[in-house]
């Protein structure tokens, strides 16, 4: 199999694995174990915090070891078997503790797949490949939310650990279908060497690495809440089966992510890619507003098609760019680990916002509360764009 295929197989599977239960967590400890906002917003950051503490070292052990293939199939064990371990928990530290080796696999599978593709089709192919990789990945989640959703009504909650552990399955086997002779050390790192001079400080330097982690702390501590928050109510007020109304809109998220993705991969070598970064924090200001006021069920299909622009688009776009800020240093992948820890740190701190914001102001108004580093954000990704586009002429004069 080319190795373009083997990516799509391996994107395909790893879309349901790589974050564990994701937004069906929340619903799983607010239905099976009737669990209030505020605890279910604790056990989210408090994972969220663990997971932090990994993204740095894991995109590090990436860029030293340089076998990504091996590192994803041991990360994807770890993602595995801290999810089947929620299934008998119900006290909160067996709960964080089986959501840990989550944590720990779920920061070394992004850095990992992305040093896969680059080793395999190189630099000047990676924006295009970077966005079939994530239609892909949308694929394997429309299938996923699509049998939850089927199984929904047969077996309640546990319909998202079936279909996680079929898929965890078939990603472990898709890995396999990397031939050894495809992958490049030096089209991975754009060096024939791991060890270079350069540190993470040194990259830290350049202001579009600092300025594009800031933004996308802003952007996930008003994004990252929304969905689990959404199930939640749903949950509360009995408004349908919130599981199946969950993977729902899950599926229509993931149908309009395909087409974003498709199009960010042909739009990343006709545009400045910095505009990549600044379409998602216009869209998400609107999905904040539109959650607080559609308490109607069918709102979330509008509300998670404006996700697939915002946070589905980030997907594509924010290795790309590390990638350009970090290429040639021997630590790309330490650069997406320190990203990553960045948009982990909003995250997590955006389900505890929301846990207390729901508690002290209401649901509505929780939501709008939201929208405020949203708009930060989107300041900060305009300054981006005007810091790239200095960056780029400085460089072309010289």
């Amino acid at each position: 199999m080319s190795p373009s295929g083997a990516l799509a197989a391996i994107n395909f599977f790893e879309a349901d694995v790589e974050g564990g239960l994701g937004p069906f967590l929340a619903t799983w400890l607010a239905g099976a174990a009737k669990w209030q906002p505020e605890q279910v917003g604790l056990v989210m950051t408090v994972t969220g915090l663990v997971g932090l503490m990994f993204n740095i070292p894991a995109g590090a052990l990436v860029d030293r070891l340089g076998r990504p293939r091996m590192l994803m199939g041991a990360a994807t064990a770890l993602v595995v078997v801290g999810t089947l371990a929620l299934i008998p928990a119900r006290h909160l530290g067996a709960v964080l503790s089986s959501q840990f080796g989550v944590a720990a696999g779920a920061a070394l599978i992004p850095p990992a797949l992305t040093a896969l593709t680059l080793g395999l089709v190189g630099k000047d192919a990676f924006p295009t490949q970077q966005g079939r990789n994530q239609a892909w990945n949308h694929a394997g989640n429309v299938l996923a939310s699509a049998a939850i959703a089927w199984l929904a009504g047969q077996e309640a909650g546990l319909a998202a650990f079936f279909v996680f552990a079929g898929m965890a399955v078939a990603s472990g086997l898709s890995l396999l279908l990397i031939r050894r002779g495809d992958f490049d050390q030096e089209r991975a790192h754009g060096t024939p060497s791991r060890k270079t001079e350069a540190s993470i400080w040194s990259l830290l330097r350049d202001r579009r690495l600092l300025l594009l982690c800031l933004g996308l702390t802003l952007f996930h501590l008003g994004n990252a809440a929304m969905l689990p928050l959404l199930g939640q109510r749903i949950a509360k007020f009995g408004n349908g089966n919130a599981t199946r109304w969950l993977a729902i809109c899950v599926i229509v998220a993931q149908f309009a992510m395909i087409i974003v993705a498709a199009a960010a991969s042909l739009a990343a070598n006709r545009i400045r890619r910095s505009w990549l970064f600044v379409i998602p924090c216009c869209v998400l200001p609107v999905r904040g507003v539109m959650a607080a006021f559609g308490w109607s069920v069918e709102w979330l299909i509008p509300i998670q098609i404006l996700d697939a622009c915002g946070a589905g688009l980030l997907g594509v776009s924010v290795p790309i760019l590390v990638a350009d800020y970090t290429w040639g240093s021997g630590h790309t992948q330490t650069a997406l680990g320190t990203a990553n820890t960045f948009q982990g740190i909003g995250a997590a701190l955006s389900n505890v916002v929301g846990g207390v914001l729901v508690q002290e102001i209401g649901w509505s108004w929780a939501f709008l509360g939201l929208t405020a580093p949203a708009l930060i954000a989107l300041g900060i990704a305009l300054w981006l764009h005007t810091v790239d586009c200095a960056a780029s002429t400085a460089g072309r004069i010289k």
